[in-house]
């Protein structure tokens, strides 16, 4: 049988689940929390980004929808009241540490010239939209 990698897949490839445990860890974001952690509410997040899911309902059904597949994700059936608690209760320092880890290691991985052009064509495309 083929192996097919999914979209949500390779985005979680991208993210280093260790770093991200270390940030929990920082911040204390699973002091109070039974079993819904933050690495789910990530791979929640992001499949409702790529999924274009707005509502918390939208994403409750969705994920029912195929909620035995999601085993080895880590994921459980999820609950509109336990999404939105934890959107509430996490603190959001968690996914801004994360970004820096992940803008950092881009840094590293583009020289620092690709870099800066890079920086340069994203300053002019947004003057340009701002026009």
């Amino acid at each position: 049988m083929k192996q097919v990698t999914t979209m949500l897949g390779e985005l979680v490839k991208i993210f280093p689940r260790y770093e991200f445990e270390k940030l929990e860890k920082q911040h204390q974001s699973n002091h109070y929390t039974k079993y819904y952690t933050g690495w789910q509410q990530l791979i929640t997040l992001l499949y409702a980004q790529i999924g274009g899911h707005d509502s918390l309902r939208g994403i409750q059904t969705s994920l029912g929808v195929h909620f035995k597949k999601w085993y080895h994700l880590g994921l459980t059936d999820i609950k509109r009241s336990t999404l939105s608690d934890a959107m509430k209760n996490r603190p959001h320092q968690i996914y801004e540490g994360l970004f820096y880890k992940l803008l950092d290691k881009c840094s590293r991985k583009l020289k620092m010239s690709q870099f800066r052009k890079l920086a340069i064509t994203q300053a002019a495309s947004l003057d340009y939209v701002i026009l």
